[in-house]
């Protein structure tokens, strides 16, 4: 009778990387906990930094718990930037970086069907999560058991419940189950952001697996993403911007695809409020000379690749082949263009704009520019003046060089 194999034995190193995850899980559980939840009351009316408070902390608390908490305070400071409750959620420096903030959250769930089966893959510390549990009983996956401990909190302080949650690879889950499911696969490589599909986890094949077992999917990456044709010609690809910038691209595919094969620009206002424009790429149109008002296009229109096509819808055109900006009449208006008049045009030159300055009596000034590499906020404390009013100069090429156009915001 053959005597069983001794089970494999683990190096040290093994047994080390094993011991620090099991540490850093405990220490998540516990900053989720009550007695936890005690400290950050406490440490909410101390100052953090004080000798006194790290001596408390430290003679209470082990190291790590003191570590956790502190973190998680800084974590906390930084998270009002995108999350309404963060003073109570939970955060990993990743997961925070990497999270859907709250609004384009909510916007993006409201296209999921209400009230069924949902599923939130590579969740991280929940950022979309948190708006998919209120649509319908949602289940979080992810890799990492600390990151499901968090996206588990996160998702309580607003209010909802998981249905379920799986620590499991995206690649692993029974997509049959649900209506529609959502993932932001790891956009990382070697430690580096990236944009190439098949350096995704899941990859682009595995991806193409999942779809075909469920191919109601809202699939979130990176704005600048190059996509499969299959996906643009099937499904519905949208950039969102906020805040200014374009934060995502969302590949709305089988159910959610409200539009298939077309492309969408969406911009969200500081209350959460979206504009889109939905078309497909054209070729641009570059004008012959800069009329009474300057456009300046969100930057999702960029992205999406639809600044030609509202241009030619609005009867715009651009200031040059090389630049973004638009220029036409000034009965122009829509959502998604910003809107200047132009006032002055001047060859860039520091003597130039500086006299430029002086005569149009500006002191605070905004510089814009697209389609050119200069120095802005050394420009600006070159031009920096005592006088009174305000005033935008915006930098770019035209059909007759590069130019600098002084002009005032309109809309």
């Amino acid at each position: 009778m053959l005597e069983p194999e001794p089970p494999p034995r683990l190096s040290q190193h093994d047994n080390m990387e094993s011991s620090d995850q099991s540490t850093s899980l405990n220490v998540s559980i516990w900053l989720t906990s009550k007695e936890a939840a005690d400290w950050f009351a406490w440490l909410s009316e101390s100052d953090p930094n004080a000798i006194s408070t790290l001596k408390k902390l430290r003679d209470s608390l082990t190291a790590e718990q003191t570590q956790a908490l502190l973190r998680q305070i800084e974590l906390r400071r930084r998270g009002i930037k995108k999350f309404s409750r963060a003073e109570q959620m939970f955060f990993t420096r990743i997961g925070y970086e990497q999270s859907t903030d709250e609004a384009i959250a909510a916007y993006k769930a409201e296209k999921f069907p209400s009230s069924q089966p949902l599923a939130d893959l590579c969740c991280g510390i929940g950022g979309d999560l948190i708006a998919l549990a209120q649509r319908g009983p949602t289940t979080a996956v992810d890799a990492s058991e600390e990151h499901l401990c968090f996206a588990a909190a996160n998702v309580s302080t607003y209010g909802a419940k998981l249905a379920d949650t799986q620590c499991c690879l995206a690649e692993e889950v029974s997509l049959e189950a649900f209506a529609a499911w959502h993932i932001d696969p790891d956009r990382r490589s070697d430690n580096r952001r990236t944009i190439q599909l098949d350096n995704f986890s899941p990859s682009l094949a595995q991806l193409e697996t999942m779809l075909r077992r469920n191919r109601n999917a809202a699939l979130k990456l990176a704005p600048a993403s190059s996509l499969p044709s299959e996906w643009e010609a099937e499904g519905e690809c949208e950039w969102i911007t906020h805040h200014r910038e374009c934060k995502q691209l969302v590949v709305w595919l089988g159910e959610l695809a409200i539009q298939p094969g077309a492309r969408r620009a969406t911009r969200l206002d500081n209350n959460g409020q979206a504009a889109s424009y939905v078309g497909v790429p054209r070729p641009p149109s570059p004008a012959t000379e800069i009329a009474a008002s300057l456009f300046d296009p969100d930057p999702s229109l960029v992205a999406a690749g639809m600044v030609d096509t509202l241009a030619a819808e609005l009867g715009l055109a651009r200031v040059s082949a090389q630049s973004h900006y638009l220029t036409g009449p000034s009965n122009v208006d829509h959502p998604l263009l910003s809107k200047f008049e132009v006032l002055n045009i001047e060859k860039i030159d520091t003597k130039r704009l500086k006299k430029a300055v002086r005569k149009a009596d500006w002191g605070t000034l905004e510089l814009k520019q697209r389609g050119l590499e200069l120095k802005l906020e050394a420009l600006l404390v070159q031009l920096k003046s005592r006088r009174p009013n305000t005033g935008t100069i915006i930098f770019t090429p035209t059909v007759d060089g590069n130019r600098a156009l002084f002009c005032r915001r309109t809309g």
